[in-house]
Formats: C-alpha cells, sequence, structure tokens
C-alpha cells in the first residue's frame, strides 16, 4: 500500500500546534501546498521560509518531536536550497517530516522564493499561515500537473484536485501567474482549460520555454539541480523520504549510525 492509498488519518491534533507556533513566530514562514493531504496523513509538510529563520525551525521541530516521543530528530541540508527536517517515529518505523525551502524551482528556473508568495498567504481557519487555494493550484499545475513538452499529467492533475483548487479561487490564480512574468498570460489561459477539464499544450509549452530560458540564464543553478539528483541517491534521509516513503530499516539504530555520518542526530529528551 502505497502513501497516496493509505486510509485517512486525522494528524491536525499533533501537527496544528507546531504549524501554529511557526505562524506566529516566523513571520516569514507558510505551507505552500498539500496541508489538508499531509493533516491527513498522505505526504509531507511543505513549507517555505528563508534560510536565515532555518535554525529556529529546526529548533521548534525538535522540541515539538521531542514533546511527541519522536527521535532522533535529524536537519538534512544536502538538497541547495531545502531544510529537510526529520524525526524517527520508532512505533511505526517511519520518519515524521517536516520540509522548508528557500526557493522552489520549477524546469530549473527559481520559480518563488519566501517574499514571493508573502502576499499570497493567508491564515487557515485553524491558525497556521498557508498559500491561498488559487496560488496553490497554479503551483500544483506546475509541479506536479505539467509533463516536459506541455504534456499534461493527468493523474497528477487528478490526485492533487488542481482544477477544484483553481476554480475555487481565480483571484489568487491571477495572483500567482504573476510568478510567471510574461508568461503569466499563457498559465491563466492553461489554468481556464484545465478548470474545464481540457489542456492547451501551446500554453503549457509558453510557460515551459519561460522557465528554461530563465533557467539557461543562470546555469549554477542548473547544476544544484543536477547535484540534488545525485545526492537524493546517495544520502540516507533523502533515500527514506523519496525511495522508501518515509519508512526506515527494521534495523532503526544502524540506520540512525549512517545517517550520523553526515548529519548532526539530535537525540529526543
Amino acid at each position: 500500500m502505497t502513501t497516496a492509498d493509505a486510509p485517512a488519518v486525522d494528524l491536525a491534533p499533533m501537527w496544528v500546534p507546531l504549524l501554529r507556533r511557526l505562524t506566529d513566530t516566523i513571520p516569514a514562514w507558510g505551507l505552500w501546498k498539500n496541508a489538508d493531504a499531509a493533516l491527513a496523513g498522505h505526504g509531507d509538510f511543505d513549507s517555505t521560509a528563508p534560510s536565515s529563520d532555518w535554525a529556529a525551525i529546526t529548533a521548534a521541530f525538535q522540541e515539538w518531536a521531542t514533546e511527541h516521543g519522536f527521535g532522533p530528530a535529524t536537519a538534512c541540508h544536502h538538497v541547495p536550497g531545502v531544510l529537510f527536517l526529520v524525526a524517527v517515529d520508532r512505533a511505526n518505523a517511519r520518519l515524521v517530516e517536516l520540509d522548508v525551502n528557500a526557493r522552489k524551482y520549477f524546469r530549473g528556473w527559481t520559480m518563488f522564493r519566501p517574499e514571493a508568495l508573502a502576499a499570497l498567504m493567508e491564515i487557515d481557519e485553524r491558525g497556521f499561515r498557508r498559500v491561498r487555494p488559487g496560488a496553490e493550484a497554479v503551483i500544483l499545475l506546475t509541479q506536479n500537473g505539467m509533463r516536459w513538452g506541455g504534456r499534461p499529467d493527468v493523474p497528477g492533475l487528478r490526485r492533487k484536485r488542481v482544477a477544484d483548487l483553481l476554480r475555487s479561487d481565480p483571484e489568487g490564480v491571477a495572483a500567482a501567474a504573476r510568478l510567471f512574468g510574461p508568461a503569466r498570460g499563457a498559465l491563466v489561459r492553461l489554468a481556464g482549460r484545465v478548470e474545464r477539464g481540457g489542456w492547451s499544450r501551446p500554453d503549457a509549452l509558453s510557460v515551459e520555454a519561460y522557465a528554461v530560458a530563465r533557467a539557461l540564464a543562470a546555469p549554477g543553478i542548473l547544476f544544484t539541480r543536477v547535484w540534488a539528483k545525485r545526492v537524493k541517491r546517495r544520502c540516507p534521509v533523502l533515500v527514506s523520504i523519496f525511495s522508501n516513503e518515509r519508512r526506515v530499516p527494521p534495523d532503526v539504530d544502524r540506520w540512525i549510525e549512517g545517517v550520523e555520518r553526515d548529519h548532526v542526530v539530535l537525540e529526543a529528551g
């Protein structure tokens, strides 16, 4: 059974206090996708904040993990621009995870940094900061709904309920489309087609071409993307996240020993 197939569980009582604490203490922090899915036990928590806030976020995560009996915890910095915070849930042989992006890429181009999302954030009724639905839909459309060559990822669009999110907040869609500069018109047209159950490959190609052109103007970022793909196959934390659906091996202590070779591991309690 994959994570997507697992029955929903209500993780809000456990996670919401941490999300509220980060909202209250770190103004530039917020969730940028998948909040509801993660609170139902499907996936991780994807957030954004400047790297200058990472130490405070790490401390809050470690304190929260200790309160809930998870540990040890560690912070993985192997992927440039991303902080992966994990703690061991020994009872279930899994990792609990909070990710923090200082920038998010699309086709090698920096699609957003935390400051670009500030105006697109809102306070959820549960008391934590998250990106508004239309903006989340635009991000999911590019991250999970578009294959290379301007082709649709139909399963990804359905799984992430992109059309529903687009329809729910047209103002948010228009605001988030500004992230794409001169390609924003193509992005809005594409979003309109997706809302109606269709697709526009010419518009998708325009959005993709804009991102690729911007990426080629910053070759250093392209190098970091290549590095990220390599390290995800070697780092034990990232292998557990990306290849094993956050599961840890039966010999947890041996896995932790491997993590300690190039991570700072913080014991619970």
